[in-house]
């Protein structure tokens, strides 16, 4: 009978009458004092009313039947922060941790009772905590938020320091000076800093490190052209200038000039060939050649550099994934997760949850586009292997194909000319 009883009040609750819905489960515990649900479920439709004092007694009384009751455990931390009650919130949200260690919603609770005491250090610890957890239950929704929560709480930038004149600036070592630019560059004030830059290359036009510091500067605003002018000079002048290659790099990589790129990526390796992000970005290259298999064979690189590399994880899982090697893109995609969270990059956090998400619940137009580039891939790939990387050799091919039998789709003719080096290396 009490069951009944017990299913007319969710019925009800469900309908919004909560008044009626406590009168049933008023009925259900009369028939049966230690029905558990019940005076949970009473507890919800009090917290409704806004009765946040009856609700409370009403989830202890549940705990005191069944400790292990989460929800109850859980709705009292609810009810005791909407009353203004932290250490019991943090009590009750620490209770339920205790009954479920990844409960994410208890940590989401610590987080809110944490900042609303001032503690924001424990206060990000516990969102933290609470978005990796809502990740792996593919929560993003509440992942999100808990990521918003953490950077209201992060600490804002120091306040920048009075502007030194041009003559202290003068006397600081070079290096100094543009660290100090660097630091006003990414505080915002970018104009401020190129002209400073400005200033010292009249001091010293023979500058390496400023020129490229400048170009950073100016391919981050996307003057790609200035910029590299800026890193030209930079190598001019210092031909052993990292830095200056591979950002060269990797603005000829923007614009199509892989093969100019990978030079620029080499030289860098050969300066410093324990340099993980060079490996990143001439994979990238790479990869945008549709060589894939160098292109991971360099992410792997980079990762054995630096096992912490998130952008390595990240841009290997994109290679993956074109090759439809799904489960090993999701595998760097949730490496690249963790340790953006735990480096509070929550931007490309995001970015990599996003790129999760949808290859991980493809729609069917998207499977299709998929399917499509796959093919194209591995047409690409496999013609790659038989010119022996070098893409030029094959454009040539396809375009003599081309001239031959005009008038076809695009991949008959890659499967023209695969098949034509293939009957040549077998009559070979």
């Amino acid at each position: 009978m009490e069951q009944e009883l017990y299913y007319r009040g969710l019925d009800k609750a469900a309908a919004g009458d909560y008044e009626g819905a406590i009168e049933e489960f008023n009925r259900a515990i009369e028939i049966n004092p230690n029905f558990v649900d019940a005076y949970y479920q009473r507890g919800l439709a009090e917290f409704d009313l806004g009765n946040r004092q009856n609700a409370i007694v009403d989830y202890t009384k549940a705990l005191s039947i069944n400790s292990n009751k989460i929800e109850a455990c859980l709705g009292r931390s609810i009810a005791n922060f909407a009353e203004g009650n932290m250490q019991q919130t943090i009590e009750d949200a620490k209770g339920a941790i205790a009954i479920e260690i990844n409960c994410a919603a208890a940590y989401k609770l610590l987080g809110s009772a944490y900042s609303r005491q001032g503690k924001n250090e424990e206060a990000i610890a516990n969102f933290k905590q609470a978005a990796e957890f809502y990740l792996e239950q593919k929560d993003t929704v509440n992942c999100r938020k808990c990521l918003d929560n953490i950077k209201k709480l992060q600490p804002p930038p120091p306040l920048e320091e009075k502007t030194e004149t041009k003559t202290t600036l003068a006397m600081a070592s070079t290096e100094e000076y543009i660290i100090q630019i660097l630091r006003k560059f990414e505080k915002g004030d970018r104009r401020k800093a190129i002209e400073d830059l400005n200033w010292a290359l009249q001091v010293d036009p023979r500058d390496a490190k400023a020129y490229c510091c400048r170009g950073i500067m100016l391919y981050k605003m996307g003057n790609n052209q200035r910029a590299m002018s800026d890193f030209d000079k930079a190598l001019q002048l210092d031909s052993r200038n990292i830095l200056a290659h591979r950002n060269r790099g990797i603005i000829r990589s923007e614009l199509g000039d892989n093969k100019g790129a990978i030079a620029d990526f080499n030289k860098a390796i050969e300066i410093d060939p324990n340099n993980s992000i060079t490996y990143v970005s001439r994979g990238n290259a790479l990869r945008d050649m549709g060589n894939y298999a160098l292109a991971i064979k360099d992410y792997n690189k980079a990762l054995e550099i630096n096992p912490n590399d998130a952008k390595a994880y990240y841009q290997r899982g994109v290679a993956h994934s074109r090759l439809e090697e799904m489960k090993r893109a999701i595998e760097d995609y949730e490496s690249a997760v963790k340790i953006f969270g735990d480096k509070g990059d929550w931007d490309n956090y995001k970015k990599t949850l996003d790129r999760l998400k949808q290859i991980q619940s493809p729609s069917p137009k998207q499977q299709k586009k998929t399917n499509i580039n796959a093919q194209k891939t591995r047409l690409r790939e496999k013609l790659l292997i038989l010119v022996g990387g070098y893409w030029e050799i094959a454009e040539r091919l396809i375009e003599q194909a081309r001239q031959n039998f005009p008038g076809r789709q695009e991949e008959w003719y890659w499967q023209k000319v695969i098949a034509d080096l293939e009957r040549d290396r077998r009559d070979f």
